[in-house]
């Protein structure tokens, strides 16, 4: 957009933190949501690669995009698989999460 700030730094920020506290959210244990995605709030399961905080989004088809700013990484699974019961907790995410991880320590 010829260098133009469309979203504020603090809209940003407000959209990627966690905005429902302990609330019990998603399609993952110890998950939250924050004003536009899903946020880690504790590590565990398939999340157990990223740091409280990170934040992304699943699509339906089993896509998966998270950024860590704790670690400085994000993570972006393109797939496309019907039928997978649960994208989010799939074995697919956490297999990949676990080797992007082992591999950039």
């Amino acid at each position: 957009m010829g260098g133009r700030r469309i979203l504020s730094r603090r809209a940003a920020e407000d959209m990627t933190r966690l905005q429902t506290g302990e609330l019990p959210t998603g399609f993952v244990e110890g998950m939250g949501f924050g004003l536009a995605c899903g946020v880690v709030r504790k590590p565990g399961g398939v999340t157990a690669a990223l740091s409280a905080g990170s934040f992304g989004h699943g699509g339906a088809f089993g896509t998966q995009a998270w950024a860590d700013p704790v670690r400085g990484r994000i993570y972006i699974l393109m797939i496309q698989r019907a039928g997978l019961p649960n994208a989010d907790r799939s074995e697919i995410r956490r297999a990949f999460q676990e080797a992007a991880a082992a591999e950039f320590p």
